[in-house]
């Protein structure tokens, strides 16, 4: 055999480069696959929390909506809805935070480990005390020493 049959003869090089380019492409392939389901779930559990956040601050609002059709002007002690929430959200403690406002009373429900939050607002006619508690068992009292509905832990 001559050299320059060597040097024309090109058999040998498509298999290995075949199999060489199969093994690239369903690296990519799978690369990418890897990378846009880390971020599925990442998207799925921030939704998961804001709605767990926001249930939890309907439910609060909900009580201090129901505790204010109260006609607290004939009450002469305190009046109290307790109820349970989650401990944690997304395995992370989160806030409660009352702000009473002329107009609407806001309520945050705030995760700040998972830079997340929800905000509630309602409408009231007792005055509502400002507040901020703790995850876990709250209770949603008309305070009649000070005339207002407030959130304790």
């Amino acid at each position: 055999m001559s050299r320059n049959s060597f040097l024309s003869d090109r058999r040998g090089v498509s298999p290995a480069v075949t199999q060489a380019l199969t093994i690239g492409i369903t690296s990519l392939l799978v690369t990418g696959l890897l990378i846009g389901g880390s971020q599925m779930v990442d998207s799925q559990r921030e939704r998961v929390t804001e709605e767990a956040l926001e249930n939890v601050g309907d439910g609060i609002a909900r009580d201090l909506i129901r505790l204010d059709a109260f006609n607290t002007e004939s009450l002469n002690s305190s009046v109290s809805f307790r109820a349970t929430y989650p401990e944690r959200i997304a395995d992370q403690s989160y806030n409660v935070e009352v702000s009473p406002d002329t107009s609407r009373t806001r309520l945050y429900v705030n995760a700040s480990g998972l830079n997340r939050y929800a905000v509630v607002r309602f409408e009231n006619e007792t005055n509502v005390c400002s507040s901020v508690v703790s995850s876990g068992p709250l209770a949603v009292s008309y305070n009649a020493t000070a005339d207002c509905l407030e959130v304790s832990g």
